[in-house]
C-alpha cells in the first residue's frame, strides 16, 4: 500500500544534518596500495589507478576510482547502426566504431525520439536505420555498453539535452531566483513570451536544464551573467554542430569524444558540495588548470599539496576510510549497526541493535527503536552513494510500534534520498517491514572498483 505523510517532521537531529551539507574537500590522489587487487594475469594495478574523494566534517562521503591511463567513453556520441531488433527483450543492438555492439532499450525512443540519417522518424525503428546515440554506460562482464538516443551536453550551469522542448530549472532554487533566471533566458531571446524554449533547424527537439549553481548570481552581479551567457552559447554551438555535420559523417564515426577519465569523473560531484579541490599529483593539477581555462570545471579553488612527508592521504586518513567503506559492518554512534550483503542482483541492508540498549531521554523501548532507525536511515542513504550501490537494495529496519512511526521513517528516507546526486526512489515497505529502494546504476560499486567482487572483509 503507498505510504504518504502531510507533515514534515521536526526533530533535533535536523542540524547535524546541515551540518553535514556544508562544503568539503574533494582530494584526487592515489588510491591507497593496500586497497587494490591485482589484475586477473597477476599485475600489479594500483600504480595505474587514481581516486576523487569527497571529504565532509572528517567524513567520506564520496569516493570514485580512475584509471590514469584510459580514456573515459561515458558521454561519447557516436553515429550508429541498427544490427538487431529483439521484440521479446523491447530493445535493439547498435553497432559502433570497432565492430561493438550496444545495448538500446525501446523504451528510450519514447522519452528522446531518435534523429535517424536519411529518413524521418515514424515511430518505427528499423534494422540498417543510422542515428546518433549517446554512450550512457560501459560494459560490465557479459553485459554490452548501454546507449541512449536522449544525447545530453552537460556544463556547470546548463544542461542540453534531447527530448520534450521546455525550460527546467532547478528545484533546489528559491522562486526568486527562478523568476530571475526565467527573465535571463527571455532577454537572451532562448524563450518566448510564454517560456517555451526556441527550437533550430536540422536538430532534433531538446530541453534545457538550469542547474542549481547558476543561481548564485545576483541580479546586480554582471559579470555572473556574462559567465552564463558564454556557457551557454559555447553549449548552444557544440550542440548544434554536432547534429548539423554529424548528419554528413560517416557511419560508426565517434561524433564527439568524451571528457578525460578525471573528467568524467569530477562529474560524479556536484561544485557545490567542495569549497576547494586538492591534488598531490602535479600531473592532475596541470590538467584541472587546463579544465578550468576551458570553462570545463568550477572556478572553485584549486590547490596542488606539496609535502614530501606527510602524503595527502595520510593526512586525511583515507586508506582507513575507505576500509571502513568496504566492510560488511557499519556501526553507528548509537550502538547500533547495518550489514551490508551485496550480491550480483541486490544488496540487503540489515538494521541491528547491537551494542545499543536504551539511549539518554527515551522513555520506552518504542521510543529507542524510534530514534535508532532514523540513524540508521541517515546512514544508509549516506552508504548507498558511498559504495555507489545500484539497483534493488532491500533495508531491513527494526520493527516499530505504530503506522505513523513507519510513514515517519519512509518520509525521512525520501527527504535524505533527494540529496544523492544519483536517482534514489524509496517504493514503500513491504507487509514484512522491509523497505524497498532501488538507485540508478551508473558506475560499478566501491567493492568493483577496487576488485573485491565476492569477497567477504
Amino acid at each position: 500500500m503507498s505510504r504518504d505523510i502531510g507533515q514534515s517532521v521536526v526533530r533535533p537531529d535536523r542540524e547535524q544534518q546541515q551540518r553535514e551539507r556544508e562544503r568539503g574537500r574533494l582530494l584526487i590522489t592515489s588510491c591507497p596500495p593496500g586497497l587494490i587487487r591485482n589484475g586477473s594475469d597477476g599485475s600489479n594495478r594500483s600504480s595505474e589507478h587514481l581516486i576523487a574523494a569527497l571529504i565532509k566534517q572528517d567524513r567520506l562521503v564520496a569516493a570514485q576510482t580512475f584509471s590514469a591511463r584510459s580514456q573515459s567513453r561515458i558521454g561519447a556520441v557516436y553515429l550508429g547502426k541498427v544490427k538487431k531488433i529483439v521484440k521479446n527483450l523491447n530493445a535493439c543492438f547498435v553497432e559502433i566504431s570497432g565492430h561493438e555492439q550496444c545495448f538500446l532499450h525501446m523504451d528510450e525512443l519514447e522519452k528522446a525520439p531518435p534523429f535517424l540519417i536519411g529518413r524521418a522518424y515514424d515511430g518505427r525503428l528499423l534494422e540498417g536505420d543510422e542515428l546518433p546515440i549517446q554512450l550512457e554506460k560501459e560494459a560490465i562482464k557479459t553485459k554490452q555498453a548501454t546507449v541512449t538516443t536522449r544525447i545530453t551536453l552537460q556544463g556547470e550551469y546548463f544542461v542540453f539535452t534531447v527530448g520534450a522542448a521546455r525550460v527546467g530549472i532547478s528545484k533546489k532554487l528559491d522562486q526568486s531566483r527562478h523568476k530571475l533566471l526565467r527573465k535571463l533566458l527571455e532577454d537572451w531571446q532562448i524563450t518566448d513570451e510564454s517560456g517555451a524554449l526556441m527550437q533550430e533547424e536540422g536538430v532534433p527537439p531538446f530541453g534545457l536544464v538550469v542547474r542549481t549553481q547558476a543561481g548564485q548570481f545576483s541580479e546586480q552581479e554582471q559579470y555572473g551573467e556574462n559567465v552564463l551567457r558564454r556557457e551557454y552559447e559555447e553549449l548552444r554551438r557544440r550542440f548544434t554542430t554536432l547534429f548539423q555535420q554529424g548528419a554528413h559523417r560517416t557511419c560508426y564515426s565517434c561524433l564527439l569524444e568524451a571528457g578525460t577519465a578525471l573528467e568524467e569523473t569530477l562529474k560524479c560531484f556536484q561544485p557545490s558540495e567542495y569549497e576547494e579541490i586538492v591534488t598531490d599529483l602535479p600531473q592532475r593539477y596541470e590538467e584541472l588548470l587546463q579544465l578550468q581555462q576551458r570553462r570545463r570545471l568550477s572556478t572553485e579553488g584549486l590547490r596542488l599539496y606539496q609535502d614530501p612527508d606527510f602524503a595527502l592521504d595520510k593526512l586525511y586518513g583515507l586508506e582507513a576510510k575507505l576500509g571502513e567503506a568496504l566492510r560488511r559492518t557499519v556501526w553507528l554512534k548509537s550502538g547500533a549497526n547495518l550489514v551490508i550483503e551485496q550480491t550480483e542482483s541486490l544488496t540487503a541492508i540489515d538494521v541491528n541493535t547491537g551494542k545499543c540498549i536504551k539511549l539518554t531521554g527515551d522513555k520506552t523501548p518504542e521510543d529507542t527503536m524510534r530514534r535508532v532507525n532514523l540513524e540508521a536511515a541517515r546512514e544508509v542513504v549516506r552508504q548507498l552513494r558511498l559504495r555507489n550501490l545500484s539497483g534493488i537494495i532491500i533495508v531491513d529496519f527494526i520493527n516499530l510500534s505504530t503506522l505513523a512511526q513507519e510513514e515517519e521513517l519512509l518520509q525521512e528516507l525520501r527527504e535524505l534520498a533527494r540529496e544523492d546526486p544519483v536517482t534514489v526512489q524509496v517504493v514503500d515497505m513491504t507487509p514484512l517491514g522491509l523497505v524497498e529502494i532501488t538507485r540508478r546504476k551508473i558506475f560499478p560499486s566501491l567493492r568493483e572498483q577496487f576488485g573485491l567482487t565476492g569477497e567477504r572483509i
